[in-house]
């Protein structure tokens, strides 16, 4: 058996699929024979996604969540596959960042999470498999000068995620992180700002505001974050961890540069003074 004929028929959520990596992940699964249910926050107002069922989802709200489970289990059954993609990014030094702000981006990046993941849990265990892959990112696992809170809900989603795998293998279901580097898609259209501005970091703040735009516009095709989901969906033996194109070249660099290179090269890159 093929891993695409092992999708078939699968009953996969992915959360965040209207737009971007979700849209992307949503329609190879689909195309290569997983039932998709995608989400959104309003599927009405939302393009079709080819071959996926739109459905609607707050991840910030138990009783959405709750009922998008109930609704996608009575139409065609428990949950196999699990993508959690929804989230957004936040950017503002983080002496900028309100305690709210902060609170906002983990409740969707982390949060948002835990309670999709609660819900389908109990089902994946009763019928002793189920796959869970968490979009993660590269800034997982270094630091983002100026989007210090949406590393850190990334980082606690790392976190999470090694630590859930090693309790839900025994009743056949395995976790698993996918980690994009810079990618093509609308993640900046969707950000929000902090909304205090401080003079003292306008400088470094505008500088990597022009680094992260243009790594967005040369970045990789979200087509290639979705075969590496594809593959986290489909091992047999999946790994923890999946970094994507450039991303590949940062996990090793971070895992075995000395600490004080990794250091500058970060600041280089974020064209920091």
């Amino acid at each position: 058996m093929t891993r695409s004929s092992a999708l078939t028929g699968k009953v996969t959520l992915v959360t965040g699929a209207s737009s971007g990596i979700g849209r992307e992940i949503a329609q190879l699964l689909a195309q290569r024979g997983a039932r998709v249910f995608g989400t959104a926050r309003n599927p009405r107002s939302a393009s079709p996604v080819a071959g996926v069922e739109l459905v609607r989802m707050d991840v910030t709200d138990d009783a959405s969540v709750n009922e998008a489970i109930q609704g996608i289990v009575q139409k065609a059954g428990p949950i196999e596959i699990l993508v959690n993609n929804a989230g957004y990014g936040l950017t503002g030094a983080l002496e900028e960042t309100t305690v709210q702000e902060a609170r906002d981006q983990f409740e969707t990046n982390f949060f948002g999470v835990l309670r999709v993941t609660n819900a389908v849990l109990p089902r994946m265990r009763q019928a002793g498999y189920g796959r869970i892959v968490n979009i993660s990112s590269v800034v997982g696992f270094i630091p983002a000068p100026f989007m210090g809170m949406y590393t850190a809900s990334k980082h606690a989603l790392e976190g999470y995620t090694e630590t859930l795998d090693h309790e839900v293998r025994q009743f056949g279901v395995r976790a698993a992180l996918v980690q994009p580097f810079y990618t093509k898609s609308n993640i900046n259209q969707n950000e929000k700002t902090a909304q205090t501005r401080l003079e003292a970091y306008a400088v470094n703040r505008q500088r990597v505001h022009e680094v992260v735009a243009n790594g967005i516009k040369n970045g990789d095709d979200p087509q290639l974050v979705a075969e590496t989901a594809w593959r986290a969906v489909t091992s047999t033996s999946p790994r923890l961890r999946y970094p994507v194109g450039k991303g590949v070249l940062l996990s090793r660099l971070r895992r075995f540069a000395p600490a004080a290179l990794f250091d500058r090269a970060i600041r280089k890159e974020s064209a920091l003074n």
